[in-house]
């Protein structure tokens, strides 16, 4: 079944007054956040999904790029779109491609890597208060005005704390009067990164005090009762996870709050997708997710040689002779959609051949640095202590 050339949108600001307690999201994590993984959250609690941060300029003037970043489903909703992007064209053009697939569009102010910034993206743009405004404009005098557009950023760096608060209410309620239907803080500065102890939820909850408009604050959510606890003392609209979910995809799902790992269902509702998604779903991705849902419950040597799985048919051996998990008879058939936008083709301006020639500082058919420092861990870890999974990096979290 294709997917409609336009699908109804979704109000994401009634989103936030329609839920009860908090709005449960999952975070935009590069090469994680796809398809497939969105719809096992979406079992599990998850009430608002990012898609993985895209570089809009690669999806301006890459067919391939658009193919390999963004896929959708009819039952991908509601859905927000997350891109870097470093000007309002970029962004613009982007957020024109994509917009009859989802919900919105988010542009990432809050990415810290050293290879964004360096770009002008993430981070970077912290420093151009000036540009953000000005793409966030530029978007509302295009697009409908009930489409979402979106910021996730972080707390904004100084010399103290409370100029550091100061500073990101300033931008925040600017972005309030551009036009945002929300914002997302993640509550450390770019140079704090993910230090676990850094975390300012004082100064999210400050944030969220000085806004009429939503707050989804993210950062250390890690279990159901984090995530409770974050919203009880910043009063937020909404609360994000993402290095979390990746360790326990029912986070969000109240029916396992008292649970410390993933639920043996979650793994058979992963099973299951991956039957139904084929060759849509690769290797790589399949076993990486099994990989950080199920690390904490394999003992070490098993860890090891799971990892070491090259195949499906093995990852699927494996998880029946240990665990008595296999695919159910009856997997439900979901329906796929790569996005070919025909509607809509973007010019090819010098700039864009430039960049598309070069390398653009991150290849989604590698092993991300989280997974990659997952392995490194665990090999060393062969004699030694368990891996703590919470002391590994990702983007977003």
């Amino acid at each position: 079944m294709e997917l409609p050339r336009q699908r109804p949108h979704h109000d994401i600001g009634a989103l936030f007054t329609d839920t009860q307690g908090f709005l449960r999201v999952s975070a935009p994590m590069v090469r994680y956040s796809k398809l497939e993984f969105r719809r096992l959250l979406r079992q599990n609690g998850v009430q608002l999904a990012f898609t993985p941060m895209m570089i809009a300029d690669s999806i301006n003037n890459s067919e391939k790029a658009r193919q390999n970043e963004f896929t959708t489903g009819l039952d991908d909703q509601p859905l927000i779109a997350q891109f870097a992007a470093k000007d309002a064209l970029e962004f613009v053009t982007a957020s024109q491609l994509i917009y009859p697939y989802v919900d919105g569009v988010d542009l990432n102010c809050g990415c810290p890597q050293g290879w964004a910034i360096a770009k002008g993206y993430g981070c970077g743009l912290l420093r151009q208060p000036e540009q953000v405004r000005d793409i966030i404009q530029s978007l509302r005098r295009t697009l409908p005005t009930d489409f979402s557009v979106s910021v996730k950023m972080r707390l904004l760096n100084s010399s103290d704390n409370q100029t550091s608060v100061n500073k990101t209410i300033q931008l925040a309620q600017q972005l309030e009067y551009c036009g945002v239907t929300f914002l997302t803080l993640h509550g450390r500065t770019p140079a704090q990164k993910h230090s676990k102890d850094t975390l300012n939820v004082e100064a999210m909850a400050e944030v969220a005090k000085s806004l009429q408009i939503p707050l989804i604050v993210n950062g250390n959510v890690e279990s159901y009762q984090d995530a409770c606890e974050l919203h009880k003392q910043t009063q937020a609209a909404g609360v994000m996870a993402a290095r979390g979910l990746l360790a326990n995809p029912a986070l969000f799902n109240s029916d396992y709050q008292l649970e410390t790992a993933t639920p043996k269902v979650c793994v058979q509702q992963w099973l299951d997708i991956a039957e139904s998604a084929g060759h849509n779903l690769n290797f790589q991705c399949f076993h990486h997710h099994l990989s950080f849902m199920w690390n904490s419950t394999m003992k070490r040597a098993l860890r090891v040689q799971f990892n070491s799985l090259g195949s499906k048919d093995q990852v699927l051996q494996f998880l029946a002779e240990h665990y008595d998990i296999r695919p159910s008879s009856n997997s439900s058939t979901y329906q796929y959609t790569n996005c070919t936008y025909t509607h809509f083709t973007p010019p090819k301006h010098a700039r864009h051949l430039a960049v598309e020639a070069e390398d653009s500082g991150w290849d989604a058919s590698t092993d991300g640095k989280y997974f990659t420092d997952f392995k490194s861990q665990q090999v060393s870890s062969e004699n030694g202590d368990d891996l703590d999974l919470g002391g590994l990096f990702l983007d977003d979290d």
